[in-house]
Parts: structure tokens; sequence; C-alpha cells
């Protein structure tokens, strides 16, 4: 069975499904502030996750804790998931799927240090772990984008793979397999972040996954099904496990390209933000330098790029240099309570670690980049310059029929019924979701399958199910395909 320490299997516990669709009611989990919230009181009674486990200071803990408004009788029915908490991991085991949490040395330092208590309780992951403290280049952008975007991407994929540098992404169809698979084939280092279904991404992935050269991680339960919500939330995890990010292609004020890219400009501020310069004009990409983005430098000669990174790095290691600028005095969450910048589950050094890893390069500063391009504008100036001209109905239906196209890519052909649910209409609604497929087979976006069912027409597949090396398929051990 795997080896976990004993605050890692607590906080699995409190905060995972173990395996989802399984009998643990979701409302009955800890959400992530209620989680951080319990943490932040372990700490000032001088406790931690593990002791939430321990026979002989459990109980005594948990009347202290419903001092502090915590519900005694909801912590004691998720701690006791002891048995559904072997199964699972056995399942997890099975299919090479590693759990590590914030509490362990495992957990990449980088990701404490710029998320600070928004970095996520668990990872679950597969591949080799010390990928996840080197730091790389984030490539992201747009689904439905042309080939000749889909080649530039796979250029930069195979530069940094050149240059010795680490592409971080998130596993989507479009851009982000492009940087992937280009990376790959040029023998460099991958690490995708997915949203949903890590499990299958295993599978598909074995051969590169055994290599060495790909790491798959997710801050979700390994069986969980896509949701729009989730594919938003992991888009800070891959800016954080980066040094730098490049965005490829993206729309204007919609989609999640642009909600990551804006948040990481605007908000977290953990890497500089650089945008596509080469090729056909992007609104979307001209919004984001008006915000703040800078412009790449469209390398094209590895050694440039190495160079680049390299200067970087120099940067970061420099101790007489704040790590974030954002973090020169303490953080104070709403609560008004001050975060640590190493935020940790653990209150005392524990014995109980079963892995250690040296800590590799810091993240990046955004100070070693000076200026950007353009001044900053606010998020209603951008509007104004911006503003599509399409109805606001229109604008509606462009993001739902991204979603819809990546639900039919991921999933398959569905029927109506099964689309509706997923886009969480309502029973009246349906209509709505009939009209919006209607008008996507008028484009030409989707065709109808006997049975009733939809998929997406030839043009608008970007094969998730490849994997990054084509001789994948044929690696799957016959454990992994239990």
């Amino acid at each position: 069975m795997m080896n976990l320490s004993a605050n890692t299997q607590a906080i699995l516990m409190l905060v995972s499904p173990l395996i989802a669709g399984g009998s643990t009611e979701r409302k009955l989990l800890l959400s992530h502030r209620e989680y951080t919230d319990l943490v932040k009181t372990l700490q000032r009674i001088g406790s931690q996750p593990a002791d939430l486990i321990d026979r002989e200071k459990v109980s005594d803990i948990l009347k202290t804790l419903e001092k502090h408004q915590f519900d005694q009788e909801r912590l004691s029915r998720l701690l006791g998931r002891g048995m559904q908490l072997g199964l699972a991991l056995e399942h997890w085991q099975q299919r090479s799927i590693q759990v590590i949490s914030r509490a362990d040395d495992m957990y990449p330092q980088r990701l404490k240090k710029t998320l600070q208590h928004l970095a996520p309780a668990l990872l679950y992951v597969c591949g080799d772990i010390a990928l996840l403290q080197r730091g790389g280049l984030a490539v992201v952008g747009s689904r439905q984008v042309d080939a000749a975007l889909l080649e530039y991407t796979r250029n930069v994929g195979e530069i940094a793979a050149g240059a010795d540098c680490t592409i971080v992404s998130g596993g989507a169809k479009g851009v982000d397999q492009a940087a992937m698979q280009g990376a790959a084939a040029a023998g460099g280092r991958v690490i995708g972040v997915v949203a949903d279904n890590l499990e299958a991404g295993v599978m598909r992935s074995r051969n590169d996954l055994l290599q060495g050269r790909l790491l798959l991680c997710s801050p979700f339960d390994p069986a969980v099904r896509f949701e729009v919500w989730r594919a938003m939330d992991r888009n800070k995890l891959i800016y954080a496990l980066s040094d730098i990010a490049l965005v490829v292609e993206s729309d204007v004020e919609k989609g999640g390209t642009w909600q990551g890219a804006v948040e990481q400009i605007q908000k977290l501020k953990v890497v500089p933000v650089y945008t596509r310069t080469s090729g056909p004009n992007s609104r979307g990409l001209k919004a984001l330098r008006r915000l703040g983005a800078q412009s790449w430098p469209e390398f094209d000669d590895k050694k440039d790029l190495r160079r680049f990174i390299h200067d970087i790095r120099k940067r970061d290691k420099d101790s007489n240099l704040p790590l974030f600028s954002q973090q020169t005095s303490p953080a104070i969450d709403k609560s008004g309570i001050v975060v640590d910048t190493a935020y940790t589950e653990a209150s005392v050094e524990s014995p109980e670690q079963p892995y250690t890893l040296t800590m590799g390069e810091l993240a990046t500063s955004p100070e070693s980049y000076g200026a950007p391009s353009l001044p900053p504008v606010s998020q209603e100036e951008s509007r104004q310059a911006f503003r599509q001209e399409e109805s606001w109905g229109d604008q509606l239906f462009a993001y739902v029929e991204e979603v819809i196209l990546q639900l039919l890519n991921e999933l398959g052909p569905l029927k109506l019924e099964e689309i509706a649910n997923y886009l969480r209409t309502t029973k009246g609604s349906k209509g709505q979701t009939a009209l919006w497929l209607r008008r996507m087979l008028d484009a030409g976006k989707i065709e109808k399958l006997p049975k009733s069912r939809y998929q997406s027409t030839k043009g608008n597949q970007m094969s998730f199910s490849r994997p990054l090396n084509e001789s994948a398929a044929s690696s799957i051990s016959p454990v992994a395909k239990q």
C-alpha cells in the first residue's frame, strides 16, 4: 500500500471523496476554505492534522475544536472513513498515482510560497515528483485554434526542450496539448496539470510517464468528471509551477485562458505573463498586454531561451532580492489572520515524512522583468476598449459552444439530456440547450449520430485521447488497464 504520512492520511479523510462518486456525500467534505480555517486553528492550539487520527489525542482535540465552532460530529464522520481510505489508496496505487499533501516535504515549495493558503491541500500525481520543483515555461491558450498556431506552439515546446526548460500546461486540446507534444517529441520534460479524470490521462500517456519525462498532476480526485469551475481553478497551479508564462491565444473577456491570465496579471502576480507577438494579430492578446502582459521575445534558438531562463533563475537566487514583490509585507486573509509565506499543515517537524527532496530553484520574481510594454489599465477600461460587437446572447453562446465542444471531445458522443445535465440547466431550460445544439449543427461544429447523440465534427476534434507519444498506446501495462 502507498506509504503516506499521518498528516496526509488525515487530510485525505477530511477533504477527499476517496474515489469520486463514492458513498461520501460531497457536502460532508470540508471545503478548501473550511479546511484552511481548521488548519489555522490546529496550529494555534499546537496540533496538526495527524493528531486527528491519533487515538490518544483525537478526543481532546475534537472537544477543543468544537469550542472554535467546528462541528465535532461532522469531523468524526469524516475521520471514521479508514476502510474507505484503504480501498482508495489501493485503487490509486494500481494506477501508479501517488498523493502528497501540503504537510509533506515533497510538496512543491513554490506552491506554498506563491499561493500560500490558496495552495491545494492535496496533489494527486503520476510521474517523477521532482519535476514539480524545477519550474519551467507555462504555455496556455485557446482550445480552438488553427493549424498554423498549433505548429507555432509545438515549435515553442521543441525549443523549450532543447533549452532544458520544462513545459507546464493544462493538457487541454489545442494550445496546451500542442506545447506538450512538441516538448515530448523533442525529448523534453512536461508537466500536465489536469482538471479532470487523471486516471484516464495516466493510461493514455503511460509510455511518457515510464520514461520519466512526463508528470501528470491534479488537485482533484483522480476520477472526477469535467466541470468548468475545476478547469478555471487549476489555472493558478499551471502558473505557480512555472518561472514564466506564455499565452499563445486567447479570447477577449471570456474563456479559461483569459480568466487565468487576468487573474495572474492583476491578482496573484506569481510569474510574469508574456503573449505571442508573431503570427496573426489577436485582439485577446492585445487586451492582455493592455492589462500588463509583456511581449514574448519569440526565441528561434534554444541557446537564447536557455540564457533567458538562466538569467531569471540567477536573479531569483539573489538572497538580497525579495522573492515576490507582492509579499514584502505579511499576507493577511479576510479574517485578519496572518498567513505564513511558507504555509504548511505541520506545526512541528514531523518524523513520519516518507520522502525527502532537494529543493529546486525558487519561483520567479516579477521584478526581474522591468515594466510592461504598455501601461496597465483597469478591467473596465479594457471592456470599453475591446467590447465585442455581438449581442450578450451571442457572447454567451460563444462561451457555451466552447464548453459543449470540450464535453463532446473528452466524453465522446452525448445525448441532449446528458449535455443539459453537464451544463446544469434546469429541466425547463433543456429547450435552450437544444437551441444551442441546433446552432452548432447549422455551423458545422457538431453532427448528430443515431440514437440522438451528438459529437464534434472532424475539424473540431483535437484528439485528447492521443498519447503525447504515439507509441504510448501499446505500452499500457495490464495493471493500468484494470
